[in-house]
């Protein structure tokens, strides 16, 4: 008797760990039951870290190529482009993001603090550009239009290079796709 109760119990013990266990198929289940949400298939973790990396390199490199080299109110429509990107890149964050935090894995930049400071600095960039785009003017800027929006670009590339910074600190390691 004591054998069997012995066995029992061993089986118990290690199937435990196997029921409990919840991957990130599981997740998803779960998620989609609570939110009503159905996601994409293409999502998926993986898939949610390597759009941040890219985001963190090579998206901050090419807004800050442009921002040195063509950042200038009559180049209208590199700004609109810009723009346009800039607003691509952040849809795609907010779908990750979503995706992320209803499955448990956090949040896109790993805290909600860094998160949402990157999100509205991303917004603040974009609600700049529109301005400029619109025809705003800053007569106290020394004839610079564009000082203004360059200040709001380099806070965006602080948020990212202070997160950047961090996560290396961690020992991960940042790539794009």
């Amino acid at each position: 008797m004591k054998k069997i109760i012995l066995a029992l119990g061993l089986v118990g013990l290690f199937a435990a760990p196997v029921t409990l266990a919840c991957d990130e198929a599981c997740q998803r289940e779960k998620a989609t039951k609570k939110t009503g949400e159905d996601f994409p298939k293409y999502l998926t973790w993986k898939y949610c870290e390597g759009i941040a990396g890219e985001f963190m390199t090579s998206t901050m490199k090419s807004l800050q190529s442009y921002t040195e080299k063509h950042l200038d109110v009559t180049r209208r429509r590199g700004m609109r482009n810009t723009q346009s990107y800039l607003e691509q890149r952040k849809d795609w964050l907010t779908e990750c993001d979503n995706y992320m935090a209803a499955t448990g894995k956090g949040r896109v930049f790993r805290d909600d603090k860094t998160t949402n400071n990157i999100m509205a600095a991303i917004d603040s960039v974009n609600a700049e550009l529109g301005s400029l785009l619109s025809g705003v003017t800053y007569a106290n800027e020394g004839g610079d239009d564009t000082q203004v929006a360059q200040t709001k670009f380099d806070e965006l590339f602080t948020l990212v290079d202070n997160h950047k910074n961090i996560l290396l600190m961690k020992g991960h390691m940042i790539t794009s796709r």
